[in-house]
C-alpha cells in the first residue's frame, strides 16, 4: 500500500472498519460517509480514541469471546499505521493505541490479533518502559 495522506486516514479508517461510522458521525457531526470526505480538518488522535479505540478495540477485547475478524481489520489498520513514515501516525498510534496495552490483560487479548510489525513496536514500548515483554510479541 502506498503511504497514508493526513487527510485520507478518515475515509481509510472507515472503510477498514465500518463500525466507526457512527463513532465519526458523532465525533463530525455529519454522517460517516459525508464526514470522511468532507474538508474538515481531522484530528487523528480523536478519531483513534473517540471512533476507534475506546468504542471498538477495548469494549471488543473485553469479551470473552471476541470477534476475531472485526479485531483483524482493526489490527491490519493499525500495521498499516505503525509502518507509516509520518511521525504523526506513528506517535498517534503509540499514544491512542499501543498504550492501552500497558494493561497486562488487554494486550494478552490482543496479541493474537497483532500483525509483525505491531508486535514489534509493542514490545519496544514495553522495553523501553523497563516492563516485560510477553513470549507472544516476540515470536
Amino acid at each position: 500500500m502506498s503511504e497514508i495522506r493526513g487527510e485520507d486516514f478518515p475515509a481509510l479508517l472507515l472503510g477498514m472498519v465500518p463500525e466507526t461510522a457512527e463513532h465519526i458521525a458523532a465525533l463530525y457531526e455529519m454522517p460517516a460517509e459525508q464526514a470522511v470526505v468532507s474538508e474538515a480538518r481531522f484530528d487523528t488522535y480523536a478519531l483513534l480514541q473517540e471512533a476507534f479505540m475506546e468504542p471498538v478495540v477495548l469494549p471488543e477485547l473485553g469479551k470473552n469471546v471476541p470477534d476475531a475478524e472485526l479485531l483483524g481489520r482493526c489490527f491490519d489498520l493499525v500495521d498499516l499505521l505503525v509502518q507509516s513514515s509520518s511521525q504523526h501516525f506513528t506517535d498517534a498510534v503509540y499514544f491512542q493505541v499501543l498504550e492501552e496495552f500497558f494493561d497486562r490483560d488487554r494486550l494478552e487479548k490482543a496479541i493474537p490479533f497483532m500483525q509483525k510489525r505491531t508486535r514489534e513496536r509493542t514490545a519496544d514500548m514495553l522495553s523501553g518502559h523497563e516492563l516485560p515483554v510477553p513470549e507472544g510479541l516476540l515470536g
